[in-house]
């Protein structure tokens, strides 16, 4: 009885158990990590989709290929329709599950509808990961996406872009963008940030940023106004600056930094205070008259310089946001609505007019904790 018993136990899991009915052998998709998007300047469908996807036969001690990846291109109506049309003229299904980056062409950019559209049905697809980087191409995506750059970053598994993307999270020099944070950004502040990504000589360089208010492309922002975003956003964690001491550069190495926002009422108006505070070592100067570098009156005085160079990047920065863009891309707005939520509902409806007036009032306060081997 007892056999029986352990039988009927065995053979149930046997009888529920299904196999992979749909299943799809990884040598049997395509997996894309790039794809970019162009408006179509000749007549006939709107969009060029373009993506890139490794060549499996070049993976490997035993590849049997030289070309590490591919690239292909087709013109549709829409690019989920695209990516219909390159199926079927690709071997394998292409599968969006490790899709790493999104390319945007300039021209299209500048379309709101378009951005929205796009961005839309990405947000939409369940296969698509919403982590996907976002970037806009200085001119064609396509163009971007061909490219091979000189110092052969192009990787077999994840792609130039990608790896570009991953190894210089955090530097200052751009802000990486995911597809949720963009829409998120934007949906709730209403500015979101991309970086620009241009073919620099022989190689890729991705910098800066291009700025969306209501997904409507408005402007650039180099590199030293990114720095000034990511640093009043609270975001800036390493990154080297210059500053003039005594007649020398002082090379200060930022290892970290935060922030606190203030709200000052004053006769009825807004006023902003930014306190930031930055940590680092000082990377490099060079002692004249042999002066102890460890002096504490010293010290303070190449800080102030390093204050006074940020706070000058900063204010330069501020100047553009509020008067030439009028985009609250430093989150005032989302603080307000956080940690004010009164006053928030006070200036709402107007905030976009209200933004550009405020008094945003931003200091630095460095602080050398390092200095290196030498004293």
């Amino acid at each position: 009885m007892k056999k029986r018993f352990i039988l009927v136990i065995i053979t149930i899991p046997l009888i529920l158990t299904t196999g992979c009915w749909g299943m799809i052998e990884i040598n049997q998709r395509i997996f894309p990590y790039s794809i970019g998007v162009d408006l179509n300047d000749n007549e006939g469908e709107k969009y060029i989709i373009t993506i890139s996807y490794p060549n499996i036969n070049a993976i490997g001690k035993n590849a049997t290929q030289e070309e590490r990846i591919h690239i292909v291109s087709t013109v549709a109506s829409s690019v989920f329709e695209g990516i219909e049309q390159l199926s079927t003229r690709l071997p394998y299904e292409v599968y969006f599950k490790h899709l790493k980056v999104v390319v945007f062409g300039q021209e299209l950019a500048k379309d709101e509808c378009i951005i929205r559209e796009i961005l839309d049905g990405m947000s939409r697809d369940f296969i698509i990961n919403k982590k996907v980087r976002l970037l806009i191409a200085e001119g064609k995506a396509m163009d971007l996406l061909l490219f091979i750059p000189k110092a052969k970053r192009q990787e077999v598994i994840e792609g130039t872009l990608v790896s570009m993307l991953k190894e210089n999270k955090g530097t200052s020099k751009f802000i990486p963008q995911s597809l949720t944070q963009f829409i998120k950004d934007t949906d709730i502040g209403g500015v979101g940030l991309m970086p620009r990504a241009s073919i620099h000589e022989e190689d890729i360089k991705i910098f800066g940023g291009a700025i969306f208010k209501n997904y409507t492309y408005i402007g650039d922002i180099d590199e030293m106004q990114n720095r000034a975003i990511s640093l009043m956003r609270g975001k800036l964690k390493r990154d080297l600056i210059d500053a003039i001491y005594n007649g020398v550069t002082v090379s200060y190495s930022i290892d970290g930094s935060k922030i606190k926002k203030h709200l000052i009422r004053e006769d009825g108006n807004i006023k902003i205070r930014i306190d930031i505070e930055i940590e680092g070592n000082l990377q490099e100067y060079i002692i004249r008259g042999r002066p102890m570098v460890n002096d504490m009156e010293i010290m303070n005085k190449m800080e102030n310089a390093i204050n006074e160079v940020l706070e000058s990047e900063v204010n330069s920065t501020l100047e553009v946001l509020q008067k030439q863009y009028k985009a609250d891309a430093i989150y005032i707005g989302e603080y307000l609505y956080k940690y004010h939520p009164k006053v928030w509902k006070e200036v709402e409806n107007d905030w976009d007019e209200i933004f550009p007036q405020i008094d945003i009032d931003v200091v630095v306060d460095s602080k050398i904790r390092r200095r290196g081997l030498v004293q």
